[in-house]
């Protein structure tokens, strides 16, 4: 989520957003632009990974409350859908203001990937595919393994077959093609993460969620395995030149500039890697089992949860923890923030400043965050709260 809070106040402060499509590569002024870009990639795809995992776990955990299968399901639907409604209703507006500061000149767009902006009115960002993701995953969250790592197979290679090439760019893909598959524009609708591609992530997850509740106890070490392993899976296919919509370029800013919109293999498998990594190294040593049983009143985690351990417990770690408990209210609440004080800073500023308000800003919205989490985790686990 802080890491997220970087691209945003990029947009919002420096007025700097590369965009790394299917048309065209990112372009970055310099290697501090790329870097600050590039650290921000892995925060999506953990959205979705993390989502699928947390999606297992609070299976389980109402599976032992006493919820039946359709009840699960229905809620996964349920909180799918709000999702939908929060991107179109609460988020794009805050977008609005971002782009209502921006003073003539002061902000580049990136390479037009299909069709017109006039007339657009449905815009479908990251929140809009993860809410596609829990409803498509929340019917299937009984499946077999098997099944569950077809179906990302497939949905990964249906994008990367459906992905057209660079010189179709101005074409006006059906609405339905833009929305499950190519990102780009056809009025009314822009999209930015289509939405079978980001299935993969989040299946994954699912499966990872899998793993962590079998064996608690090796899934710290096994992360981390796994996570250097697709790295290193990485660092071949991009050697050959293979798993991404564009040919390396030259030097270390060639090599990592990769394709994120829609996710080509080389961007899931070094993203996810890393978030997989990093995931194992703040998993508890050995993590202690929590009971799923109890009063339905009471929060309910399951006991493989990759919560930070508390022995790890800095006041970082902690605040990272508060932030991580409140995702769609930080998601929500740093986006009007950063809106509002875009206001002052129509041409931008330099990254100095950017990150200085972002560090500031997001230090800000701790209490707020921590609060929030408390709120919720305190609510009966069948409280409209815990669909936000």
């Amino acid at each position: 989520m802080v890491l997220m809070a970087i691209d945003h106040a990029s947009f919002f402060i420096a007025r700097v957003h590369p965009a790394e499509t299917w048309v065209a590569p990112g372009e970055y002024a310099s290697f501090t632009a790329f870097v600050t870009r590039w650290v921000t990639h892995l925060s999506a795809p953990g959205f979705f990974l993390l989502m699928g995992a947390g999606m297992t776990w609070l299976a389980e955990a109402r599976a032992r409350a006493g919820w039946t299968p359709a009840r699960i399901r229905r809620f996964f639907l349920t909180r799918g859908l709000v999702l939908l409604l929060i991107q179109q209703v609460i988020e794009n507006p805050a977008w609005l203001l971002g782009f209502l500061s921006i003073a003539p000149g002061a902000f580049v767009d990136p390479p037009a990937v299909g069709g017109s902006p006039d007339g657009v009115f449905v815009v479908l960002l990251v929140v809009s595919a993860l809410g596609a993701s829990m409803v498509f995953w929340g019917l299937l969250i009984r499946a077999p393994a098997l099944v569950v790592a077809a179906i990302v197979a497939a949905a990964y290679l249906s994008g990367w077959l459906l992905t057209p090439a660079p010189s179709e760019a101005g074409v006006l893909f059906p609405i339905p093609l833009r929305v499950l598959f190519i990102m780009g524009t056809t009025a009314p609708v822009s999209v930015v993460y289509p939405w079978v591609p980001w299935l993969v992530p989040a299946g994954l997850g699912v499966l990872m969620g899998r793993a962590v509740l079998r064996s608690p106890d090796r899934a710290r070490g096994a992360l981390v395995r796994v996570g250097l392993g697709a790295v290193a899976v990485f660092v071949a296919l991009r050697l050959a030149g293979l798993g991404d919509y564009h040919q390396p370029g030259p030097g270390f800013i060639g090599f990592m500039n990769l394709t994120k919109y829609p996710p080509s293999l080389d961007f899931l498998l070094v993203t996810l890697g890393m978030n997989l990594i990093l995931a194992g190294s703040f998993a508890p040593a050995r993590p202690r089992a929590r009971s799923l049983a109890g009063p339905p009143e009471a929060p309910l985690r399951s006991r493989g949860s990759l919560a930070p351990a508390r022995s790890l417990g800095s006041g970082l770690t902690h605040a990272l923890e508060a932030f991580g408990r409140s995702p769609l209210f930080f998601y929500l609440l740093h986006l009007y923030v950063f809106g509002a004080l875009s206001w002052a800073f129509p041409r931008g500023s330099s990254w100095a400043v950017m990150y200085l308000v972002w560090a500031a800003a997001v230090a800000a919205m701790y209490p707020a965050c921590r609060w929030y989490a408390g709120f919720k985790a305190g609510r009966p686990i069948g409280s409209f709260w815990r669909l936000l």
